[in-house]
This record gives structure tokens, sequence and C-alpha cells, in this order.
């Protein structure tokens, strides 16, 4: 799913162009996956307004007009296309909004589980699980004493406490994974059993692994913004292939995009587990 780093580079690319335009028109091929509150249909409450803002919260890309507000939540696969008119829209495009500066805006949706709301001025309440938001990733005010506070009371396993959007905002399963290498934290430990030392490297390894990562998508995205740039990843979709650091095989629990990556030696666990199989001799 869209992260942090894909986010930010989105929002970097279309934000110049779109600010200040006006929707002139609007198509909704697949209405049902938008969710309005405004007293008017969707297509009404955006036509004609001017685009005020764009912005990043958490995994939420977040477009503010002038009376209504359109959140994104992209989830799994969903892409951004800003493109000309006469270009072929993309597979599976739910929204298509054509701009007074002579492109269109598209959101596409292959698997159709993005999330996508519509409503009235910046009542963003309405909108589940918005407002309850932990921290952004990269926020300056989350200090390590922050980011203790916010851990303080869950017993869950670290990497599930990672991309618990109510604890920490804008951390995926993909992040979540690079940044456990990153610090060398088993992902299945719970909590309660990691040293104030293992959390604080688990702290400082959000900063470092967002922002490299961040520089990364930014320069091999360029003006693509639905391309998904994971390949320079070191750990996450790796399964089998040796370890960046020790060559070990990198290890695979789960499947597809829930699955979770780490490598054994670098990121020593428990015993082999009902959850963790992949921790027995093969």
């Amino acid at each position: 799913m869209p992260e942090i780093p894909d986010l930010d580079a989105i929002v970097a690319v279309l934000r110049p162009q779109i600010m200040g335009a006006t929707i002139n028109d609007v198509r909704l091929p697949l209405a049902w996956m938008l969710r309005f509150t405004t007293p008017d249909p969707p297509e009404r409450a955006l036509r004609g307004r001017t685009i005020a803002a764009l912005e990043r919260r958490g995994k939420h890309l977040v477009l503010s007009l002038d009376t209504a507000t359109m959140v994104v939540h992209p989830m799994l696969v969903g892409r951004f296309y800003l493109q000309r008119p006469d270009e072929s829209p993309p597979r599976d495009t739910v929204i298509e909004l054509t701009l007074s500066t002579g492109k269109v805006l598209r959101y596409a949706d292959e698997k159709k589980m993005g999330r996508l709301y519509l409503v009235p001025g910046r009542e963003l309440a309405s909108i589940p699980g918005f407002l309850g938001q932990g921290p952004d990733a990269l926020d300056p005010g989350l200090t390590f004493e922050a980011f203790l506070h916010r851990l303080k009371g869950r017993y869950g396993e670290i990497k599930g406490l990672l991309t618990n959007a109510k604890v920490i905002a804008g951390i995926g399963n993909a992040y979540a994974d690079e940044i456990l290498f990153e610090a060398g934290v088993y992902p299945f430990r719970k909590k309660k059993d990691l040293s104030e030392a293992e959390l604080q490297r688990v702290y400082d390894s959000i900063r470092i692994v967002l922002e490299r990562a961040k520089a990364v998508v930014a320069e091999r995205m360029g003006d693509q913004t639905h391309l998904k740039i994971r390949d320079f990843l070191q750990v996450h979709g790796k399964r089998d292939k040796p370890c960046p650091r020790c060559g070990q095989r990198i290890a695979q629990v789960g499947t597809w995009e829930r699955a979770t990556n780490f490598c054994r030696r670098c990121q020593p666990g428990l015993l082999a587990g009902p959850k963790d199989r992949s921790l027995a001799p093969r």
C-alpha cells in the first residue's frame, strides 16, 4: 500500500499542478466507492469548486476544496494519475476530475479496496478513524519520550504497533519490515519484552528508513505518480533473497500484501511457534 515515502512524493508532484485549479467536470465510473455526507450529490458538490490545498495525513491524501474536503485512503493498490484529457483513463478508474488547467486528475483502484470520502467543509470527524490517528511518523514532535508514551499500555507485537495508525500514522506493512530490519529487532517480539535500548533503535530507525526511502522514491517516481517503487527495499518482498548484511536467506511469514519479511540472523527471535514456522530448521 502507499505509505509515507510514496504519498509524500505524490503530494510534491501534484500540489503545484493542481493548487488553485477549478474542477470543471466530474466523472465517477465507480461511484459506489465514494462515501459522501455533502448535502448535494458528489458531482454537484465537486463541480465548480476550487482546490485550496493538498496534503498528507498518515496514509491518507486530503484534497481541500473551498466548500468541501475529499479524503482518499488508497489502501493496497490505489494510484493517482495526472493526465491530458486525450490520454486513456487507467483501468478501474474510480473518480476523474477535469481541471481548469487542462489536466485530468484520476484515481484508480484495481482491487477496489480504497476508501474515499467527501465531506462538507472540514467535517473530518465523520471519516472513520481519521481524527483518531496518532502523530505522524515523521512529525518533529514525535520525540523518543513521546514514542514511549504512545506505546504505553500496549502489549502487542512490535510490528503490529508500528502499523497501528492509532499509535503512529503513516507506516504500513512494507516500511515496518524495513524499520525493524534497520533496528535489528524481530518483528514478532512483544513490546513488553523489548528493552529501552531496543525501542530506541526502533524509534531511530523510523526516521532513518523513511527519510532514506523518500529520497529514493521521489527521484525515481518523477512525475509518474502511479508508480509503485519498492525494489530498492532491503527485506520486504525479498523472500529467499540473500540478506544485504549477512547473506542469510530472507524469511517470510504470511502471504501476499500481509507478508512479513525479516532476516533470522540479523533479527534473532524466539523459537518457532505456531505463528512463525519460518524459524524452524529446513
